[in-house]
């Protein structure tokens, strides 16, 4: 008997079906990743959720092959991103005040920092916030994040820069903050826990824990371009849900030793238990859900009143965009 040179039909069918999910599989894996560059003008532990984003491989999971990139001032970040050589920022919200003000299309997607943070420090024979009267205080820049921490400082203590002839000095990041301290060049600065730790060892004054004080405050935020990023909304979507998977992983203290290694590495510490004191800070301070709120930019819009005219005919909330972020929550991410 001739053997019949067809399959059978259901033999047909399940040959087809294995070889279109195959297809379908490797077509899959073979997509190339989105190239996402965010740009971070913090020199502490805020974008640590990032770097273990980035580590961890939760853009990769999500299609996106993300670089965060340090630059030493915020503005220098904010112009990366106009100039479309950055996606996003992670900038505070008096900056994205300040751009707003003068006609950038710019906005909050997504922030991790529902309040202030970070340590407001003073010398050691500096006791109370009166003794800062007619001193120097080091800042980063004008108009930056940590410019906003120590403005928001000086307020909370009752304290007001032009009523009480408290001057700036802007020297930048961090550690030449700290030596402006230490040397008597400056008498009081805002600074991220990591940085804030070895002063208090040396009996520096913790003149305000920041992130314990009751102040509503949009922080460190992810800001994008508002019509890019509506025209590619799923590509910032993406970088949103790789984040929220970050902060997942971040907040699981089973993780902890993982998340020091990482911390330790883009901070530059010479011992990963160095991490630790901005581990611990951050863990408080991440927000859990980065949704951004009005309520958060009441206190610092009416700061930024004081020296920006602009300010006055800018509605706030017109610089949030929490639809990605509702988007990703009503799916049940």
């Amino acid at each position: 008997m001739k053997r019949s040179r067809y399959l059978h039909p259901t033999v047909r069918m399940f040959c087809l079906s294995v070889i279109f999910v195959a297809f379908h599989i490797g077509g899959t894996q073979a997509q190339p990743l989105i190239n996402f560059r965010i740009a971070n003008g913090t020199s502490g532990e805020n974008p640590a959720v990032l770097w273990v984003g980035v580590e961890q491989g939760f853009f990769r999971k999500h299609g996106l092959n993300v670089e965060v990139i340090y630059m030493r001032v915020g503005s220098l970040a904010a112009s990366a991103l106009v100039s479309g050589d950055v996606h996003a920022v992670l900038t505070s919200s008096n900056a994205v005040l300040n751009l707003a003000a003068g006609g950038l299309d710019v906005v909050i997607i997504g922030a991790l920092f529902q309040r202030p943070e970070g340590d407001f420090m003073a010398r050691p024979e500096f006791k109370k916030p009166e003794d800062l009267k007619g001193k120097l205080v080091a800042i980063q820049s004008i108009g930056g994040g940590g410019w906003a921490n120590n403005m928001l400082a000086l307020d909370y203590l009752g304290l007001d820069a032009d009523r009480d002839n408290i001057r700036f000095i802007v020297l930048g990041d961090q550690p030449p903050r700290i030596q402006a301290l230490e040397t008597g060049r400056a008498q009081a600065s805002w600074m991220g826990s990591t940085f804030s730790a070895p002063l208090k060892k040396k009996g520096y004054t913790l003149l305000v824990d920041l992130s314990r004080a009751p102040i509503p405050y949009v922080g460190s935020s992810l800001v994008v371009r508002k019509n890019v990023a509506h025209q590619e909304a799923k590509t910032y979507e993406a970088m949103l849900k790789g984040t929220i998977d970050a902060l997942r992983f971040f907040q699981k203290p089973e993780n902890k030793p993982t998340v020091l290694k990482t911390m330790a590495k883009y901070l530059r510490l010479n011992r990963v238990e160095d991490a630790e004191t901005g581990y611990n800070a951050m863990v408080a301070a991440y927000a859990s859900d980065m949704t951004p709120r009005p309520e958060g930019l009441h206190k610092i819009y009416s700061i930024l009143k004081r020296t920006n005219p602009k300010l006055a005919t800018l509605k706030p909330e017109s610089i949030l965009a929490p639809t990605f972020i509702q988007r990703i929550q009503a799916s049940g991410f």
